[in-house]
C-alpha cells in the first residue's frame, strides 16, 4: 500500500511539475520597446525597385562568357536614383563591383554597424516565367523580378532608408556600412575582400546584419501567427566531389566491386545512416518561442523538453525541412558513371553537397561519408566553411534587432534560428561576433521557396513595409549598446 502511495504522489508532482512548465511557457516579451511605427516605403520607392530589378547583375562566375556590362552601369544607376546616398557616404569599390558605403556618424569611437546585402542574382530562364524575370512587373499586388526577395529587397530598402533620413538631416550615433557583393551567389571573393579590408583598418563592428531569416506567415507547429525568425548562425558547407577507381570491365560480368556498384552503395549507406539529430540552442529557443504562442499541447511538450526531447527529435526527423534543423544533411547532386550501356566503367563519380550542424565540424562530416567507401575513393573539397559561431541572442544587440522588428511587426512572435542556407554573413563572425541574418520583410506563402526557382515575387505591400523596418533600424541607433 505505501508503494502506490509513493508512486500515487511521483505521478501527481510530475503531472503538476509538467503543468507548471507549460503554463509558465510564454512570449518572451520584447524588452524596451519601441513606439509601433507606420513607417513605411510609397510608390516612387517601388518604382525605384523596379529600377534595381531591372538591371539582370548575373554574375555567373562558372561561365567565363557571361557579361558582366550590367554591373558596370549598377552604380552609376544607383547614383541617379538615390542621389543623396552617394553624395553624403563615402563609396569604396571593393573587388571592382562589391559596393562597401561608409556614413559617418557623430561619434567615431563607437563601433560602426555593416549592413548587408547582395546585388548578384542568380540566372533565371524566361520560358519557364510567367512574367519576364527582369522587367518587374506588378501583377496581383505583386512585384515579379528575379531578386525581389533574395536580395535585391534589402539593398532598396536601406538606400531607400538612407535616402530618407538624409533628407530629414540624420545624423546616425555611430559610422554605419551599407555592403552589397556582387558575386554571393558564386561564393565569391568579394565578402572576404571586404572583411580583409576592415581587418586591414582595424574596424570591429558592434553588430552585422545580413540575409537570412525573415517574417513569414506560415510558420511551423501550427502557430497562426507571423513570425520573424533571426539567424544567429549557419551550417557549415561543403560539396565533397567522390571519385571512385576499380578494374572496370564488360557489363555482362558485373561485380559489386565495380566503380558504379562501389558509389551507388556507398551513396545509399549513406542516406540510410543519417547524422544523429540534437537540438541546439537556437533551435530549442525557437521552439519553445513558437509554442509559447500555440495550445496547451504545445506548451506541455516544448516547456518540458527534459521529458519530451526524444518525442520532439523523433517528430523532427519525419519532415525532411524540420530533419534539416536538427542535424547534418548529405545531398546527392551529381552523379556520372558509364560512357555506355555495356560498358562497366573504371570511375564513377559522384558529389555530395553538406550542411554541417553548428554542433560539427567539416572533418566530423567528411569522416561520416568516409566510413561508406574504401580507400580506393578520392574526395575533393570544394567551398568548405565550418559552421559559424552563435552570435548571442540574450544581449543588446539581439534585443534592439527584436525591439525593431516589434515596431514595425507588432503582432509577430520573434525568435531565433539556424540558417540552413549560406551567405556572405559566415565571413564576418571573423571580425564581428553579433552577426545575424534577416531581412525585415513579410514573405508569404511560398515566396521564400521561389528563391532560385520560377517567378520569384515579393508583395507591393511587403516591400513598402520592409522599408519601415530598415528606416527604424537606423533611425533608433542610439539604442543600441556601446
Amino acid at each position: 500500500m505505501a508503494v502506490l502511495v509513493c508512486i500515487g504522489a511521483i505521478i501527481v508532482v510530475l503531472v503538476v511539475v509538467l503543468v507548471v512548465n507549460a503554463v509558465r511557457l510564454k512570449p518572451t516579451p520584447v524588452a524596451d520597446p519601441l513606439p509601433q511605427s507606420s513607417a513605411a516605403g510609397d510608390d516612387a520607392a517601388v518604382e525605384r525597385f523596379q529600377e534595381m530589378l531591372r538591371i539582370p547583375t548575373v554574375w555567373g562566375a562558372e561561365n567565363p562568357e557571361t557579361d558582366h556590362e550590367p554591373f558596370d552601369r549598377f552604380v552609376p544607376r544607383m547614383r541617379e536614383l538615390y542621389p543623396l546616398v552617394f553624395e553624403n557616404l563615402e563609396l569604396t569599390l571593393v573587388e571592382t563591383y562589391g559596393i562597401m558605403l561608409k556614413w559617418t556618424g557623430a561619434n567615431p569611437a563607437l563601433d560602426p554597424v555593416v549592413l548587408m546585402a547582395h546585388h548578384d542574382v542568380v540566372s533565371a530562364n524566361p520560358v519557364e516565367w510567367t512574367h519576364d524575370p527582369f522587367a518587374a512587373e506588378i501583377e496581383d499586388g505583386k512585384i515579379w523580378a528575379r531578386g525581389a526577395v533574395d536580395t535585391k529587397c534589402i539593398l532598396a530598402a536601406l538606400f531607400e532608408a538612407t535616402e530618407t533620413l538624409l533628407a530629414e538631416g540624420y545624423v546616425p550615433p555611430r559610422d554605419i556600412y551599407l555592403c552589397s557583393s556582387n558575386c554571393e551567389e558564386d561564393n565569391g571573393s568579394t565578402a572576404p575582400a571586404m572583411v580583409e579590408l576592415f581587418k586591414e583598418r582595424g574596424i570591429e563592428p558592434y553588430l552585422v546584419l545580413d540575409e537570412g531569416g525573415a517574417v513569414i506567415d506560415n510558420p511551423p507547429l501550427g502557430v497562426t501567427r507571423p513570425f520573424a525568425a533571426i539567424g544567429v548562425t549557419e551550417k557549415g558547407l561543403f560539396s565533397a566531389f567522390l571519385t571512385v577507381d576499380s578494374q572496370g570491365g564488360h557489363a555482362s560480368t558485373p561485380s559489386l566491386e565495380d566503380a558504379t556498384a562501389k558509389l551507388v552503395s556507398g551513396l545509399d549507406a549513406l542516406q540510410k545512416n543519417p547524422a544523429p539529430a540534437k537540438l541546439s540552442a537556437p533551435i530549442e529557443a525557437m521552439l519553445k518561442e513558437l509554442a509559447s504562442y500555440g495550445g496547451f499541447g504545445l506548451r506541455l511538450v516544448f516547456g518540458n523538453l527534459w521529458l519530451f526531447r526524444p518525442l520532439v527529435l523523433k517528430i523532427m526527423k519525419g519532415d525532411h525541412e524540420t530533419a534539416a534543423m536538427v542535424r547534418t544533411t548529405y545531398a546527392i547532386t551529381e552523379l556520372e558513371g558509364s560512357p555506355a550501356a555495356n560498358i562497366i566503367p573504371k570511375q564513377a563519380r559522384g558529389t555530395v553537397n553538406v550542411r554541417i550542424d553548428p554542433s560539427e565540424t567539416i572533418d566530423i562530416a567528411l569522416g561520416r561519408i568516409k566510413e561508406r567507401f574504401d580507400d580506393q575513393t578520392d574526395y575533393e573539397l570544394r567551398f568548405a566553411i565550418d559552421p559559424s559561431p552563435i552570435s548571442p541572442f540574450d544581449d543588446a544587440a539581439f534585443d534592439y534587432l527584436r525591439a525593431v522588428t516589434h515596431s514595425i511587426y507588432p503582432d509577430a512572435g520573434i525568435a531565433p534560428y539556424v540558417q540552413s542556407s549560406s551567405s556572405d554573413a559566415r565571413h564576418w563572425h571573423r571580425i564581428c561576433p553579433r552577426t545575424y541574418r534577416f531581412a525585415g520583410f513579410l514573405f508569404k506563402g511560398d515566396q521564400r521557396a521561389r528563391i532560385h526557382g520560377q517567378d520569384e515575387n515579393l508583395d507591393v505591400d511587403a516591400y513598402k513595409q520592409g522599408i519601415g523596418f530598415y528606416l527604424e533600424l537606423i533611425r533608433n541607433l542610439d539604442r543600441l549598446g556601446k
